[in-house]
């Protein structure tokens, strides 16, 4: 049985009887043990590359997405608000492109919607990692690296929902 395959049957059992912590609906991972989110890097499209590792200590949301996927394509304002919103703080948000060969496409949709939170290209093979079977979907990943739960769908990341959800994880000892 594979990583995520042994994550899905504990993440089930997990669900059951949970509450939904701050009015955002996202499946939880099991925290005890944690579980870690795999490390990857990737070429970003400000030509760094990008790390998840690089962003431990902080609360990041990572999302998979595509040009094609329409729903993906909407929430990219929200998620662009978000990041502003916590510029400042332990939260950061990470975008994986997992379109394939669209290097130049996916780079002036991003330069025509002016977001400047790290967006890392060629992301299929991190997709796979992740098991990304459904677009958009984003990661709640806490400050040690653990996973903390999986959010499916689009959404509007600059919500008062989301707000809740991010100061509850900044507020509770999730690290």
């Amino acid at each position: 049985m594979n990583y995520f395959a042994s994550l899905t049957c504990a993440l089930c059992f997990s669900l059951i009887g949970l509450p939904v912590q701050a009015g955002v609906d996202y499946d939880k991972f099991p925290q005890d043990p944690a579980i870690f989110a795999p490390d990857f890097s990737l070429p970003g499209v400000t030509e760094t590359e990008i790390k998840l590792s690089d962003y431990k200590g902080k609360i990041v949301l990572l999302n998979f997405w595509a040009t094609f996927c329409v729903p993906c394509r909407l929430e990219m304002p929200s998620l662009q608000a978000l990041s502003e919103k916590y510029h400042n703080d332990d939260v950061e948000i990470i975008a994986i492109s997992v379109d394939h060969g669209r290097e130049k496409s996916v780079r002036k949709w991003i330069a025509k919607n002016q977001l400047d939170f790290p967006i890392a290209l060629e992301g299929k093979d991190a997709g796979t990692i992740y098991e990304v079977s459904a677009l958009p979907v984003t990661f709640i990943i806490g400050k040690k690296g653990q996973l903390i739960g999986r959010i499916l769908g689009e959404r509007e990341w600059n919500s008062e929902e989301t707000t809740q959800l991010i100061e509850s994880l900044l507020a509770t000892s999730v690290d």
